[in-house]
């Protein structure tokens, strides 16, 4: 992995605010909780402070988790507090009369207590300081309170991904999900990057993963370089937007990369057309990146090729097609008779004799393109992304 960036800007932190202290260098994190500082090389004694919300850059599945846990927790805490008031008002009712004030006041907190069962709300989640700095060298540094201690004399000093190749993990009871950096603007704002999901990483295992002790769990150009472009935007449940989209196009040139892969797309009433689609164009044909895109599960209906895989001219779409081996080995499909290899299918032995020809997927989109293009371009072994 050579870079990872968040082109969405959901996991942006205005990190604006500065404030300047000396060693021991303690100041007050924008959560409100005191910050002590390592003693790290930052001759003009400025920092830049900002803050996040866990919830705001966890996938939706890690944060209904960790709701669910902290719930759990909350509720376990309520009750053993409401189990030690009844008993106190128990033992204070023995005498009534000179403990009435104190049992009135209990039964209120109990009562408070009760109604705060089986929910937590509203629960904020984890809340991360973060603290920016500009080391002797000229670059910038970030650290991040991923404990939520206040204590960052031990912490991480990330700076831009690409530049040192850092990525950090946050705490066990937050999930461990994994985290790189970003510093833009002088220091002004943070980029944390986290995925939305686990389709991007299985798509790059498919294409360079590299496994030197077990080959066969190799991708098709082991070791190919990967920049990992974040275009779901963790707000939207992980849905694209545009400028989302334009700014992934700018990370690639910036990267210098060879070749896009894209496995996002929406049905379009005017293919071929609109900002996205000139941008990718120039990308193409000025640059010389190959651009390669699913064109989309909607089918098996014609004109179902979605955009921009299946509906732009600069675009390879690509079409989910299932072999022979896939049926074996994934669906354990087996018919009698020899039906693929009366049909010309790749059968590379006997085993294969009593397996359907390679087909197309049913859910794979179909073309031609509302402007009667053609649609998807080529067909290749796939899954649906569910």
């Amino acid at each position: 992995m050579i870079d990872l960036v968040d082109a969405t800007g959901a996991g942006d932190v205005d990190t604006s605010k500065i404030v300047t202290t000396t060693k021991p260098a303690r100041v007050q994190g924008l959560s409100g909780r005191e910050l002590r500082l390592g003693a790290w090389d930052n001759p003009s004694g400025k920092y830049h402070l900002g803050v996040k919300r866990g919830y705001e850059v966890f996938p939706k599945q890690l944060v209904k988790r960790l709701k669910s846990e902290r719930s759990s927790a909350w509720n376990k805490k309520n009750r053993a507090a409401s189990n030690a008031l009844e008993l106190q008002i128990a033992t204070l009712s023995r005498d009534a009369v000179t403990n009435k004030d104190a049992i009135a006041d209990m039964k209120i907190q109990l009562e408070q207590l009760r109604e705060t069962t089986g929910n937590c709300s509203p629960d904020e989640g984890p809340v991360y300081d973060l603290v920016v700095f500009c080391d002797g060298s000229g670059t910038w540094r970030c650290a991040i309170d991923v404990g939520q201690t206040g204590d960052l004399r031990g912490a991480t000093l990330y700076t831009n991904y690409r530049a040192e190749r850092q990525y950090g993990t946050f705490e066990p009871q937050d999930g461990l999900m994994n985290f790189a950096i970003n510093i833009y603007d002088e220091g002004n704002v943070v980029s944390i990057y986290c995925d939305t999901g686990a389709h991007g990483t299985h798509v790059a295992g498919i294409v360079a993963g590299y496994n030197p002790n077990q080959s066969d769990l190799n991708g098709v150009a082991p070791g190919a370089q990967i920049v990992g472009v974040k275009i779901g935007d963790t707000r939207l449940g992980s849905m694209e937007t545009g400028p989302g989209l334009e700014r992934g196009l700018l990370a690639v040139l910036e990267n210098n990369c060879d070749v896009i892969n894209m496995s996002y797309g929406e049905p379009t009433k005017t293919p071929n057309k609109g900002r996205y689609a000139e941008f990718a164009r120039l990308v193409v044909e000025e640059h010389g990146v190959v651009f390669v895109a699913s064109a989309g599960n909607a089918g098996p209906a014609l004109s179902t090729a979605g955009a921009p895989g299946g509906t732009t001219t600069s675009i390879i779409g690509v079409g989910a097609y299932v072999s022979p081996h896939m049926m074996r080995d994934e669906y354990s499909m087996r018919q009698q008779g020899s039906e693929g290899k009366e049909q010309g299918t790749m059968n590379t032995s006997k085993d294969f004799d009593s397996y359907p020809p390679g087909m197309q997927y049913t859910w794979s989109s179909r073309g031609p393109s509302f402007d009667g293009d053609f649609g998807p371009n080529v067909t290749a072994p796939g899954r649906k992304n569910k």
